[in-house]
C-alpha cells in the first residue's frame, strides 16, 4: 500500500512539472506573430556586417509589382552564404517570405521560405554525386 502511495505521489509531481512546463513553453510560443508573403522581390540592396565570431548577411528590397509612391520595404535575413551569394542587386525573384514579430518586437523578421528565378527551373531534391 505504501509503495502505490509512493508511486502516486510521484506520478502526481511528474504531471505538475509537465504542465506548467507546457504552460511556460505555450506562453513563450503564443507571444509571438507569424507572417507569410508571396511576391515578386526587386532586391535593391545587398548588405552583410562581419562581427567578431559571426556573420549578418540580407537584402533590403520591395514587392515589384507595387507601383506606389510608398512601396513597403522588406529587410530579408539570411542564413545560407550560398543564397547569399547567388542574389544579386537590380534583379527580380519570385520568394516567399516568412516573418516573426517577438513580443518585443515591433517589426517582422523575415526570412526566405522560397526563392526562384522567374522563368528559371525549380529542381527538388538531392543529386547524386558519383
Amino acid at each position: 500500500m505504501v509503495n502505490k502511495r509512493k508511486w502516486g505521489i510521484w506520478v502526481a509531481v511528474l504531471l505538475v512539472i509537465a504542465f506548467f512546463t507546457s504552460m511556460y513553453y505555450y506562453a513563450e510560443l503564443g507571444n509571438n506573430s507569424y507572417t507569410s508573403v508571396t511576391m515578386f522581390i526587386y532586391v535593391e540592396k545587398k548588405e552583410h556586417y562581419i562581427g567578431p565570431g559571426h556573420l549578418k548577411m540580407w537584402v533590403i528590397g520591395s514587392n515589384s509589382s507595387d507601383s506606389s509612391q510608398n512601396k513597403l520595404k522588406y529587410k530579408v535575413m539570411i542564413k545560407d552564404s550560398r543564397i547569399y551569394n547567388l542574389l544579386e542587386e537590380g534583379k527580380e525573384y519570385f520568394v516567399t517570405l516568412e516573418g516573426v514579430k517577438k513580443k518585443n518586437q515591433s517589426e517582422y523578421t523575415y526570412t526566405f521560405g522560397q526563392l526562384g528565378i522567374p522563368g528559371g527551373t525549380q529542381l527538388t531534391g538531392e543529386g547524386i554525386i558519383e
